[in-house]
């Protein structure tokens, strides 16, 4: 119960009680008094007539003494009037039982008035003659106690019907701080740290909202700190200074995870740049100039790959850069290959360098090659380019590929064909919870199948990036959100269930209008869906994001950012939106026990996290010994092969 509420009706039980006690006695005080009346009218009546009747009554005149009582009593004002002698016999008696029709039969009972007797002796000088007797009918003064009650009541609630208003309005008035350090205490939680404006005029409430707000800034203080440290760390650890791209250690790390999940990386090629004679130019025009060289060229590096989210760009060492191209056929990366050897080419017109042959591109597509012999086969292109001329490029043909080279064209006619028929397979892997490794939610995952061959499937980390380049993408997701759904409704899930988006869907207005009214429509099923974004394209579409969660999770939708820490964005954008789980990417696990250097990173990703109430998973958990690490770390749940192979 609210504190308004109680103290309201701690009010009214006041105000009641104190017109129980006034009431109370206004009406004993009215009934006593009216009782006195009564009786002295009595008396007056009894003598009256008794002085009046002596005469008759001693001349044993009964009729005119009868005319005398009866014009009395016919006048309604008396219950009893009787003559008797003085041995108590009745000469004239006149009686009634009926005391009134005006006034409730109840209010009677519960206040009963109890008219005296009164008594006259009659006289005939020193003589006694007889007695009368009186009792005053209360009719009158029924009436006139109804009449006062009824008066004290209306006046009474009238007047406390003001009070409690006036106490309503004064304390809405009173404890309006207390709603605004609740509304601040929610904006806390809510990752928001808002100041109060205007201090209250009560000094008690004053100190609490003042005692809040340094509260509330010394949190985001904190936060921000933690935030700041982390980018810091991040910074150091996996971003080169020079450039602002990843380093070779974080290029390194996403290879080799990539390659060890086919889930992530089932096409794509490896890319080799190398300036020349970056040495030389640095002799001849100092380290600084070196710098802006490399700076440039990285920039140029970046743009030319900019429309492919999926993409890694790193600076290796010295002149050597290196990109890891996720979902691009042997087609684009022709393509790719000699829009960044122009861009490198195109350093000669800022730079004083020596020759206009600047640098030379080598790439190789991915055919099931481990880290290692993808770097040593696009190195050997990188030779060949260098031996063919300036500013050449070459890809290096080794093996077969695991998906067969198809033009856009091609793909989207293949996942056009897939969507119509329904050749979409979900497969699901589980995310389980620290400690007692209990099911968090099943992740689920997409295969296509292949229309010319059905025995063979097409991992999404294939087909997407191909759906997303022809605008299929929010197709494809309308049929997964749909699929899902019938397995829900077959019993196939026993909790929540994950289900990752393209960002290309989130910014399409037909999709998210689909999405909230299908799951407005069940609200059994999306009480336990997720809804996973990667890290790119959430710091890119923080707006359309905070929409789709302000109108979905009242519903009881949870929403997740996937495969974080692989870019360099800010954590500034998870402040305003409301993400329940936060996975960290798996090259940051992979080999988290043989790298001491990643655990403070991952601890202050999780303390930040924690404080902006978000769950973190981490990604691709192969080893015991890694999960033994994680959960010290603070992580809250964790997916891989450790705990079951998506099936």
């Amino acid at each position: 119960m609210t504190l308004s509420r109680q103290l309201t009706l701690l009010i009214a039980a006041l105000v009641a009680l104190l017109f129980l006690g006034t009431f109370s006695i206004s009406v004993l005080n009215t009934r006593a008094y009216l009782e006195q009346q009564l009786a002295s009218h009595a008396q007056d009546a009894a003598t009256s007539l008794g002085l009046s009747a002596t005469s008759h009554f001693a001349s044993d005149d009964r009729a005119l003494v009868t005319s005398m009582v009866n014009a009395m009593f016919h006048r309604g004002d008396y219950l009893m009037i009787r003559l008797e002698t003085l041995q108590g016999e009745a000469w004239i008696e006149r009686t009634t039982d009926r005391l009134t029709d005006t006034v409730p039969g109840w209010f009677v009972r519960a206040f009963a008035l109890s008219p005296p007797e009164r008594s006259a002796t009659m006289m005939s000088g020193w003589r006694q003659m007889g007695r009368v007797r009186v009792v005053s009918h209360p009719g009158l003064a029924y009436e006139k106690l109804w009449q006062t009650t009824r008066q004290t009541l209306s006046l009474f609630l009238l007047v406390a019907l003001l009070v409690l208003l006036s106490a309503l309005f004064g304390l809405r008035l009173l404890l309006r701080p207390i709603k605004a350090i609740e509304a601040q205490a929610e904006a806390i939680c809510n990752r928001e740290y808002v100041t109060s404006d205007r201090p209250p005029f009560t000094l008690e409430f004053r100190r609490v909202v003042e005692a809040m707000d340094r509260l509330s800034e010394k949190v985001g203080r904190m936060l921000g700190e933690a935030e700041g440290v982390a980018t810091r760390l991040r910074q150091q650890a996996y971003q080169d200074p020079v450039t602002g791209l990843a380093n070779r250690r974080q290029f390194m790390e996403v290879l080799e995870h990539r390659v060890n999940d086919p889930e992530l990386f089932g096409s794509g090629a490896v890319l080799l740049v190398q300036l020349r004679d970056v040495k030389a130019f640095n002799l001849a025009h100092g380290y600084t100039a070196g710098d802006r060289l490399l700076a440039d060229a990285a920039q140029r590096l970046a743009a030319a790959v900019a429309d492919l989210p999926h993409t890694t760009v790193a600076h290796l060492s010295g002149g050597d850069f290196g990109l890891l191209i996720e979902g691009i056929s042997p087609p684009q990366l022709e393509q790719r290959a000699a829009r960044l050897a122009e861009a490198v080419a195109g350093l000669c017109n800022r730079f004083p360098l020596e020759s206009s042959d600047v640098g030379h591109v080598g790439a190789v597509p991915y055919a099931g090659q481990t880290a290692t012999e993808l770097l040593a086969d696009a190195d050997l292109a990188l030779r060949e380019a260098q031996a063919a001329g300036a500013n050449a490029w070459r890809i290096q043909r080794v093996g077969q590929s695991r998906t067969p080279p198809r033009a856009s064209s091609t793909w989207r006619a293949l996942i056009e064909q897939a969507l119509d028929r329904g050749l979409f397979d979900i497969l699901r892997q589980p995310v389980v919870t620290g400690g007692e490794g209990a099911l968090l939610h099943d992740e689920v995952f997409l295969r296509l199948r292949d229309p010319d061959n059905l025995n063979q499937d097409i991992a999404a980390a294939v087909f997407m990036p191909m759906a997303e380049s022809v605008g299929l993408a929010p197709r494809v997701d309308r049929a997964v959100v749909s699929r899902v759904m019938q397995l829900f409704d077959a019993g196939e899930f026993e909790g929540r269930v994950a289900v990752n988006l393209s960002p290309h869907s989130l910014v399409q207005d037909a999709f998210v209008e689909w999405l909230v009214e299908t799951l407005n429509q069940r609200p059994e099923f999306a009480g336990r869906l997720v809804l996973e974004f990667p890290e790119y394209g959430v710091s890119s579409n923080v707006g359309p994001l905070e929409d789709l969660i302000g109108r979905l999770a009242g519903l009881g939708v949870g929403f997740s950012l996937d495969h974080f820490g692989k870019g360099f964005s800010s954590f500034a954008y998870l402040h305003s939106v409301k993400l329940d789980y936060l996975k960290i990417d798996g090259s940051f696990i992979r080999h988290l026990d043989s790298r001491d250097d990643s655990h403070f990173f991952i601890k202050t990703v999780v303390d930040i996290a924690h404080g902006l109430d978000m769950q973190v998973i981490a990604e691709s958990v192969e080893h015991a010994p890694v999960w033994t690490l994680l959960q010290g770390l603070g992580v809250d749940g964790g997916r891989g092969y450790l705990f079951g192979r998506p099936e």
